[in-house]
């Protein structure tokens, strides 16, 4: 495989067929901790779902099948050789288990927010009544606000023990954005090359901002840690190579091939050959790409498999992956997808916010992202102020979505974004009514219905 084959192909992945009407799909991937009651000393305590046992994460797999059986959606199990790994259903939704045991649902792309919502609601009525029989309840943070690094459970996927090794030599916590952390996903549509482009270098300088907005993980080891979004602290000190906002995805100028040359020099954690799994994390791809794996020639798959093993916060694929924000409650996540889809499906919402993100001085971006991990809509750099800026965001999309009676953003913007605040707040501030005693506050939060 050459290098031009590579880049037709990734162009081809890409393109869609001119002319065709922009489909508007809503895409929504949604990761959560599983907590389970732990009463022997006395007080009620949780500790994070473990891999094994009668309260682990293949008895809350098994059960869901169970569950799903006589549905018009029945889920299936997928099995690494004789592991079970993750859940698949007829109408394309799938289940996974992140390395710490998050269970994730990757949900089959929606025509509507209130399909997208529909469909969450049902899987998380699902997901409790599949961890009740233990007790277990579902925690909804952007990463793990007690436990520490070493007493998380390790979900042993070929894949995770291969990447948990590796996260060694790029930065100084990868390991916990493996076991530690939980966001939310939203995939975006686009109706051409030229339409993905200029949608992807407006996502690029949004998402400091949505990060800021949604920002909700403040605790660290049971206490408040410095940062309002840590996920956010702990994407930037994963793996630079693969990770992060690479300053040539902001340029107004950016193409399509500045995202291959970009990938190419990212190393794969692994590639596939006969059911095996064959380490590749001594050479980037172009460097396997020009033969020098004395063993490997590398096919399309190869190249396919490696795009899925990027983590910058906008990823491409046959959509736009969003993936800056933490995991929020129920409640929010639809304003979510209803913010980042108004903005960029309607044309005059993109032209306003663009025009407003465009404005931004291009080198100050990287500040961007630290100060909307540590302080989120308080941060203010150089002219930047991220609670004006957020609300003008904000007002945009809600012009456009008016009263309608699935405005999901408007009661999320009137709790927080209107009042600089992002729901990192709301967990402090319930923290410090529980007596900053982190028990007490999981053991609230977590028996809180209206959570």
């Amino acid at each position: 495989m050459t290098l031009e084959e590579l880049k037709s192909l990734f162009i081809g992945y890409c393109h869609k067929e001119y002319g065709a009407p922009d489909k508007q799909l809503f895409g929504m991937e949604y990761e959560n901790f599983v907590m389970v009651p732990n009463n022997d000393d006395g007080k009620e305590c949780f500790h994070p779902l473990p891999v094994e046992g009668k309260s682990g994460v293949y008895r809350v797999l098994e059960n869901l099948v169970e569950l799903t059986k006589n549905s018009d959606d029945p889920l299936e199990k997928v099995y690494e050789k004789d592991m079970l790994l993750a859940l698949i259903s007829p109408a394309g939704s799938k289940i996974t288990v992140e390395p710490g045991g998050q269970i994730e649902l990757s949900d089959a792309p929606k025509k509507s927010l209130l399909d997208a919502y529909n469909s969450l609601q049902d899987y998380l009525k699902l997901l409790e009544k599949a961890i009740s029989d233990f007790k277990g309840k579902i925690l909804f943070q952007g990463m793990q606000p007690l436990h520490s690094l070493d007493t998380l459970p390790f979900f042993p996927k070929t894949r995770y023990l291969i990447m948990f090794k590796h996260m060694l030599k790029t930065g100084t916590l990868g390991q916990w954005m493996m076991k530690g952390s939980s966001g939310v996903q939203v995939s975006i549509d686009y109706a051409s090359l030229e339409d993905l482009q200029r949608k992807f270098i407006f996502l690029n300088r949004l998402s400091p901002f949505l990060t800021a907005m949604f920002a909700n993980s403040p605790l660290n080891a049971g206490s408040p840690c410095g940062f309002l979004s840590y996920r956010s602290h702990i994407w930037e000190n994963t793996d630079n190579s693969r990770c992060g906002l690479p300053e040539i995805f902001l340029r107004e100028n950016f193409r399509l091939e500045d995202y291959i040359t970009w990938a190419l020099k990212a190393e794969p954690y692994h590639l596939m050959r006969e059911g095996e799994v064959v380490e590749t994390t001594d050479w980037n791809f172009k460097q396997l790409l020009e033969g020098k794996h004395p063993d490997l020639i590398i096919t399309p798959e190869d190249w396919e498999d490696h795009l899925g093993m990027l983590f910058p916060d906008i990823r491409i694929k046959n959509i736009l992956e969003v993936r800056v924000v933490d995991s929020v409650p129920p409640k929010y996540t639809m304003a979510i997808p209803a913010l980042i889809g108004t903005l960029l499906y309607n044309e005059s919402a993109f032209s306003s916010a663009q025009s407003l993100l465009m404005d931004l001085p291009q080198d100050e971006f990287q500040l961007y992202k630290k100060a909307a991990a540590k302080d989120a809509l308080q941060a203010e750099v150089n002219q930047t102020n991220f609670a004006k800026t957020g609300r003008k965001l904000a007002e945009i999309a809600l012009q456009e979505l008016g009263s309608k009676d699935e405005n999901w953003f408007l009661p999320f913007f009137e709790e927080f974004t209107k009042e600089g605040r992002s729901p990192a707040n709301e967990t402090l501030d319930q923290f410090r009514e529980c007596g900053e005693d982190p028990d007490k506050w999981l053991a609230k939060v977590l028996n809180n219905p209206d959570y």
